[in-house]
């Protein structure tokens, strides 16, 4: 059962501004409520007009203008909005907690207070308990197929929310496996494509094809992003929750065109 709230934090930025918009339209695709939050020091001071101008009203500022795009880009959907003391990171990813998916730009910059190793992008996509979308690149919502990055060991949540996204922007899913090809045979047999019939079957409305691509994962799926609405892909851990994003993930926070769903 999908949760009923999309939350997205905001600093004031360019790519915060994105990332509201993204996440707007997907609570409109949903029935979702939109939870819009920013973080900040509780003794900072912010330049401005005024020299008194404190980061808490920095942040209520950013999250009224956050508002007003989230109203503009979907004017159905219910919104409300939360200014915190602290870091970014522990607040978005406690709110993650009760949400179906969190929603961040795609690196620090503004006002968003972060933690000091890493962004708060990387930071919220490896420790969320939820499904994280980082909103990069290109977002246009009637181009290109959702770009699933399946690599046959663990992928059923990867393919699951590839084509729950695709269901709801009304396109494609292409799964795509990379490695070594090591013979003349086809290495994606019809066992590995057949993983895609359960989804198949829950969303008939969705057209899927698996394709096995010879090279290095992060390098094709940055490729593939450039053509793609989003590219969804898993968490590495190791054993541990949260430990790691992987060097695929990684890269493609760096590098994608398009929006990065870390599917949990």
């Amino acid at each position: 059962m999908i949760k009923s709230r999309i939350v997205v934090g905001v600093d004031g930025s360019d790519h915060a501004t994105a990332a509201v918009g993204w996440a707007a339209a997907e609570a409109s695709r949903r029935g979702a409520e939109l939870r819009v939050m920013a973080a900040y020091y509780r003794e900072r001071s912010i330049p401005g007009p005024s020299a008194k101008r404190t980061a808490e009203e920095h942040a209520a500022e950013n999250l009224r203008r956050a508002v007003a795009q989230a109203h503009a880009a979907a004017p159905d959907i219910e919104v409300r909005c939360l200014a915190l003391p602290g870091y970014a990171v522990p607040m978005l990813v406690h709110a993650a907690e009760e949400a179906a998916m969190v929603v961040v730009g795609s690196r620090h910059e503004g006002g968003l207070p972060v933690l000091p190793f890493g962004s708060v992008s990387s930071q919220v996509a490896t420790q969320a308990k939820c499904c994280v979308v980082v909103v990069r690149g290109h977002y246009d919502p009637e181009a290109g197929p959702v770009v699933a990055g399946v690599d046959g060991n663990g992928s059923s949540a990867v393919v699951g929310r590839a084509f729950e996204e695709a269901s709801l922007h009304h396109t494609d899913v292409q799964a795509v496996t990379v490695g070594e090809r090591t013979g003349p045979d086809d290495p994606l047999d019809a066992g590995l494509d057949a993983e895609l019939d359960p989804w198949r079957e829950k969303y008939p409305d969705v057209h899927a094809h698996r394709e096995f691509v010879d090279g290095r994962a992060d390098k094709v799926l940055v490729q593939r992003s450039r053509a793609a609405r989003m590219v969804v892909v898993g968490p590495r851990t190791h054993g541990y929750e949260g430990l790691m994003l992987g060097s695929i993930g990684s890269r493609l926070l760096r590098r994608s065109s398009c929006p990065v769903v870390i599917a949990r």
